[in-house]
C-alpha cells in the first residue's frame, strides 16, 4: 500500500498557482479530497499532490490549426473570483465550450493558462 504523503498550507511545499491539488474536506462528517488549485488553498487547510500523468504538449502550429479549423473564438474578461483574476471563455459556433480562471498580472501565465486550455480541448476532442 503506498503512503500518501499530506502537507499544510503555508508551511507544506509550495507550488505554482495553477498547479492542482487535492485539498482536504468534511463532507457529511467524513473527511475526504477535492481538487483545487494551488492558489485557492487557506492557511491551515491539509492537500496533497496527486500524481500527474504529463501530456505532451501540442505544438504552437497544431494549436493554431485547431483554432482555425474549429473556428474557435475567445474572450479574456474580468473574473467572478474578484479584481485579480482574470478568465478565458472559449466559443466554438457561438457556444461556450470552456471558461479558465487565472490569476492576472503575469503575461507569462495568462499565456501558459491559454496554452494549456487550447491543449485540453485538442486532448478531448482526441478521445
Amino acid at each position: 500500500m503506498k503512503e500518501i504523503k499530506t502537507y499544510t498550507f503555508p508551511a507544506g511545499q509550495q507550488l505554482a498557482d495553477l498547479e492542482m491539488v487535492q485539498v482536504q474536506v468534511q463532507v457529511s462528517s467524513r473527511l475526504v479530497f477535492k481538487d483545487a488549485y494551488f492558489h485557492e488553498l487557506q492557511e491551515g487547510d491539509v492537500y496533497i499532490i496527486p500524481d500527474q500523468v504529463e501530456l505532451e504538449s501540442e505544438s504552437d502550429t497544431e494549436i493554431l490549426d485547431y483554432l482555425i479549423h474549429f473556428q474557435i473564438s475567445w474572450q479574456d474578461s474580468p473574473s467572478w473570483k474578484g479584481e485579480e483574476f482574470r478568465c478565458y471563455y472559449f466559443f466554438a459556433n457561438s457556444k461556450l465550450i470552456k471558461s479558465v480562471d487565472f490569476k492576472s498580472g503575469d503575461t507569462a501565465i495568462s499565456r501558459g493558462v491559454f496554452r494549456e486550455a487550447i491543449s485540453e480541448l485538442i486532448q478531448e476532442d482526441e478521445l
